[in-house]
C-alpha cells in the first residue's frame, strides 16, 4: 500500500479504499502538471540565439561519421551519447526551436517519474507535489530549453534513482542489472554522472542491517563500475583546458548553485526564492531528524537519507575533487535538482498549519513561475544577431577579426548555417594578443569587422587591438549584442 505524510508525522499507511477513490483525481492533476509543463518548455522555445555550448554542441554532431566518433574519443568524451543522439536530429534542420525540442522531451518525461519516484518514496501527496514543483522550476525550464544534455541527466538520476529505490525495496538479480545499465548510463551524458551510483551508496549507510542485500548490490556497483570505465578514462586522459577557467570552489559558488536550482539564476526573485525554498528545506531537516530518532527496522530513515544523499554528496564529493582539480561549478551540479525539489516538497508537506502550507507552496510556485517569465527574455549571447549583422554588411574583400579565439569558433560556425556552401565570404582570422600575426593577415584589406566577446571596457589587450587598427583604418559603425560588439573599420 502507498505511503504519504500527514501534518509533519513519518511516513505512515494509507488506506487502499482511500487510495482507490482518490486514484483518478489524482492521475487527471498528473496529466494537469504534465501538460503545464509540455507547454512552459515549448513557450519561446527559438526566441533565443544558441549561446557558445549549444554552438559546440551542434558543431561536434555536425562532424563528418569518422571524425565524428574520432573527436569523441580523443577530444570530447562529455555529453558524447547527447552528441550521438543530436547527430540524427540534425536532419529536421538547424533552427534553434527544432535542435532544443531534442530537450524539451526528456524535460516533460521527468515529471512522471518525478511522481512516481516522490510517490514510492514517501506517498501520492509528495509524488504530486515534487512533479509540480519540478515542472515549474525555472531551471528545469532552462536546461530543457538548451541544445544541450542537461535535460536528460535530469531525466536519468530521476529513473535510476527510481530503480535503486525498486532494487532496495524488491532485491533481484534483474533489478540489479536494470539499475545499473541506467545508471551507467548517466555518465555517457556528462561526466558527473559518475556521482549518481555515488550518492545512492552513500545513502546506505541508513538502511537496516536486515534490508541490506550484498549480493544484487554488489552485482549493481560491478556492472556500472564496467560501463562507467570508458568514461572514467576519458575524464583522466582527455585534455581538460575547456575548464581551464574553474577556479577554488568558494561561498558564492555554493550561493550560485542555490540560486541555480532555485530560479536558474538571477538576483532579485532568485535570492528570495531561495531564502523560501531554505525554509522549507530546515522543515525537511527537522522531519529528517525525527524519522533518524524513531524510525526501527525500517525504511522510513533511509528514504530521508536519499533525499538527502542526493543534495549533499556530490557537492561534497566534488568540493574533495576540487582540492586536486577544480571542478565544482553550479551548472555541472544539474544532479541536485530532483532530490533538491523533493525535499522542498517534503519540507513544505511537513507545515501543520493548512493556511501556512498552502502560502509556502503558493509562494514557491508563484515565484517560480515569476522565474520562468523573467528567463524567456533573458539572452546572454546573442550570436545569431551578430552573425546575422556580419552577413548582412560584409563584403568577401573584407577581414573578420574575433577577439577571443572561442569567439570565432562561436560566429563562423552561426555564419556556416546562414551563409550558402559556396558563397564568397570574408576571411576570418582569430587574434592572439600575444603576437601580430593577425595583422599580416589583414592583407590591405579595405575594411575590417573586430568582433569582441565578453570583452570588459577596462580589457588592456582589446584597446591595444583597437589602437593598432586605428593606425590604418578609421573607426566606423559599432554594434553592440549582448555578450558580443562588433566594431567596423574603414581604410584611410
Amino acid at each position: 500500500m502507498p505511503l504519504s505524510i500527514t501534518n509533519g508525522s513519518s511516513p505512515k499507511i494509507q488506506p487502499a479504499e482511500a487510495s482507490s477513490i482518490a486514484a483518478g483525481s489524482r492521475s487527471l492533476t498528473l496529466w494537469i502538471i504534465v501538460i503545464a509543463a509540455a507547454v512552459l518548455r515549448l513557450i519561446a522555445l527559438g526566441h533565443k540565439s544558441f549561446w557558445l555550448d549549444e554552438i559546440a554542441s551542434v558543431a561536434i554532431a555536425r562532424r563528418p561519421g569518422a571524425v565524428f566518433w574520432h573527436f569523441l574519443w580523443r577530444d570530447e568524451g562529455n555529453m558524447a551519447l547527447y552528441y550521438v543522439l543530436l547527430k540524427p536530429w540534425l536532419h529536421f534542420g538547424y533552427g534553434e526551436a527544432t535542435l532544443r525540442l531534442l530537450s524539451v522531451i526528456p524535460g516533460v518525461l521527468a515529471i512522471p517519474l518525478m511522481y512516481w519516484l516522490g510517490a514510492r518514496l514517501f506517498g501520492q501527496r509528495v509524488g504530486l507535489l515534487s512533479a509540480g514543483l519540478l515542472a515549474v522550476n525555472a531551471c528545469a525550464v532552462a536546461v530543457s530549453q538548451e541544445a544541450r544534455a542537461y535535460s536528460f541527466v535530469v531525466l536519468l538520476v530521476l529513473l535510476s534513482t527510481f530503480l535503486f529505490v525498486r532494487l532496495i525495496e524488491e532485491p533481484s538479480r534483474s533489478a540489479a542489472l536494470l539499475y545499473a545499465f541506467v545508471a551507467g548510463l548517466t555518465c555517457y551524458f556528462h561526466y558527473f554522472g559518475v556521482l549518481v551510483p555515488a550518492l545512492h551508496a552513500v545513502s546506505i549507510v541508513a538502511l537496516p542491517a536486515t534490508r541490506r542485500r550484498w549480493k544484487p548490490l554488489l552485482l549493481a556497483w560491478s556492472v556500472i563500475a564496467l560501463l562507467a570505465a570508458p568514461i572514467l578514462w576519458l575524464m583522466h586522459a582527455q585534455d581538460v583546458g575547456h575548464i581551464s577557467w574553474l577556479g577554488p570552489p568558494s561561498w558564492l559558488e555554493l550561493y550560485h548553485l542555490g540560486v541555480f536550482l532555485a530560479a536558474a539564476g538571477g538576483k532579485a526573485v532568485g535570492g528570495v526564492l531561495l531564502g523560501l525554498e531554505l525554509i522549507l528545506a530546515s522543515s525537511f531537516v527537522a522531519a529528517f531528524r525525527s524519522a533518524w530518532r524513531t524510525e526501527g527496522d525500517d525504511l522510513g530513515k533511509w528514504r530521508y537519507a536519499l533525499v538527502a544523499s542526493a543534495i549533499v554528496s556530490p557537492v561534497v564529493i566534488t568540493l574533495l575533487v576540487s582540492i586536486v582539480r577544480p571542478a565544482f561549478y553550479h551548472r555541472f551540479l544539474i544532479i541536485c535538482l530532483p532530490g533538491w525539489l523533493m525535499m522542498i516538497a517534503i519540507g513544505a508537506l511537513q507545515i501543520r498549519v493548512r493556511a501556512w502550507r498552502v502560502a509556502a507552496i503558493a509562494g514557491v510556485s508563484v515565484l517560480s513561475l515569476l522565474s520562468i517569465v523573467l528567463l524567456y527574455p533573458r539572452v546572454t549571447e546573442d550570436w545569431r544577431a551578430a552573425a546575422t549583422y556580419l552577413v548582412t554588411h560584409e563584403r568577401p574583400e573584407d577581414r573578420v577579426l574575433y577577439y577571443q579565439s572561442v569567439g570565432q569558433f562561436a560566429g563562423e560556425s552561426y555564419r556556416d548555417w546562414l551563409i550558402p556552401p559556396n558563397a564568397a565570404r570574408p576571411l576570418s582570422v582569430g587574434i592572439n594578443p600575444a603576437n601580430s600575426n593577425w595583422q599580416r593577415d589583414l592583407d590591405h584589406a579595405p575594411r575590417v569587422w573586430l568582433v569582441l566577446y565578453r570583452t570588459e571596457p577596462g580589457d588592456a589587450e582589446a584597446r591595444a587591438i583597437e589602437r593598432d587598427l586605428s593606425q590604418h583604418y578609421a573607426p566606423g559603425r559599432e554594434e553592440n549584442f549582448p555578450g558580443i560588439t562588433v566594431l567596423e573599420y574603414e581604410a584611410r
